[in-house]
């Protein structure tokens, strides 16, 4: 039996690539790379430029590659598929907002699709609900409790993803008791804000010391967060001391008029 294993992250499908290659696992893995909680989601040309928007670095992170389409991953699935066709495709899901947002998403772009769809539904680990801390002993044997997609399951979850679709705001996260909720874009600014103070700080530590704090249902990324450290700079709130071409070139801390009051 043929197994195609999708993931949101590059990082998931690098830990399940492991698992094949030690034979605890079978088949091959499929990475979509997004951050489905974070952006737009109505049109891929608009998503592409939101995700070159997040990192200081243009060339070598995750979305700088010159595709124009952030949804071109997903043709290519639909294409692979329909080209050479696997008997299960394996949705690997966490409880966190990203990937409850890239479950229902897989589900509306594999609409009309002949596969089989099962779920993986990973559990939390050391208190955290990303699968980012798993390692490939730890999330290969989660294959075990994989559960079977009705058809009925894959378009309720893809009505859903519409739902999610339509909706303005650009964050979304799961609450305490796994509900998806909706943010503004700038839900997490206070927390930068509360690592700078008057003087001089490295602008990477800052962003270290948000993520250490990070709420452990959401997996905040590093790069959204620089784009949101970029956009209180320019609006005058925080201060920067040099040119801004990497987080690491630069510090930051309070714009002075903030500092003194």
């Amino acid at each position: 039996m043929s197994d195609l294993h999708l993931t949101a992250s590059l990082s998931t499908s690098g830990v399940l690539s492991a698992a094949i290659r030690q034979q605890l696992l079978t088949g091959e893995t499929y990475a979509i790379n997004d951050i489905p909680g974070t952006g737009p989601l109505h049109d891929g040309l608009t998503r592409k430029e939101f995700l070159r928007s997040l990192n200081y670095v243009k060339k070598g992170t995750n979305w700088s590659d010159d595709e124009p389409d952030a949804f071109a991953p997903w043709l290519r699935l639909r294409a692979r598929l329909s080209d050479n066709p696997v008997d299960r495709l394996v949705i690997w899901a966490a409880t966190d907002g990203d990937d409850y947002v890239f479950l229902r998403m897989a589900c509306h772009w594999l609409e009309n699709i002949p596969v089989d769809v099962i779920l993986v539904k990973v559990p939390p680990i050391h208190g955290s609900h990303s699968l980012t801390l798993y390692s490939t002993e730890q999330l290969a044997p989660l294959f075990n409790r994989a559960v079977l997609l009705s058809n009925a399951a894959r378009n309720a979850l893809a009505r859903e993803y519409e739902a999610i679709v339509a909706r303005p705001e650009m964050l979304r996260e799961c609450d305490e008791h796994g509900a998806l909720q909706f943010l503004d874009i700038s839900a997490h600014d206070h927390e930068i804000i509360a690592q700078c103070n008057g003087r001089w700080k490295p602008a990477a530590r800052v962003i270290g010391q948000v993520l250490g704090f990070k709420d452990p249902r959401n997996n905040l990324n590093d790069a959204f967060l620089c784009s949101r450290l970029e956009h209180l700079i320019v609006t005058g709130r925080i201060e920067a001391d040099a040119p801004r071409t990497s987080i690491r070139d630069f510090q930051v801390r309070l714009a002075q008029k903030q500092a003194n009051q």
